[in-house]
């Protein structure tokens, strides 16, 4: 069975936490998807330029955030990045980012139609 792109029960946790603020959570989404285009392009930068320390702390960013808003596929994407930046220079490189590039778009697109009220 395949993954859903975002796991709602993750978000409705995190507007638990935030104490059901639906105003929270919309500008938390709103904050994510507006920069997640901006995470996945310094990755590939970071990649070109094969500094792995960078592409660590991008990656690892990009993960947690990911996971806090639900992206599980995104953010163990990101994470196998990060693994690999922390003990070297990764492995299938392209194919990692074109996958975080296709799941960051389906993410965006996904979050952009959320209604947090419906969460």
């Amino acid at each position: 069975m395949a993954r859903a792109i975002i796991d709602v029960a993750t978000i409705r946790q995190l507007k638990a936490v935030i104490g059901g603020d639906t105003e929270d959570l919309t500008e938390l989404i709103h904050d994510f998807v507006s920069t997640l285009p901006r995470q996945v392009e310094r990755m590939e930068a970071q990649s070109i330029a094969c500094d792995w320390i960078a592409l660590r702390i991008t990656s690892h960013s990009c993960k947690s955030n990911s996971r806090d808003l639900g992206a599980l596929r995104l953010g163990d994407l990101c994470a196998e990045l990060e693994l690999q930046c922390k003990v070297g220079a990764p492995t299938g490189l392209g194919d990692q980012l074109n996958a975080i590039h296709e799941e960051a778009i389906a993410v965006h697109e996904t979050l952009s139609k959320l209604d947090p009220n419906d969460v």
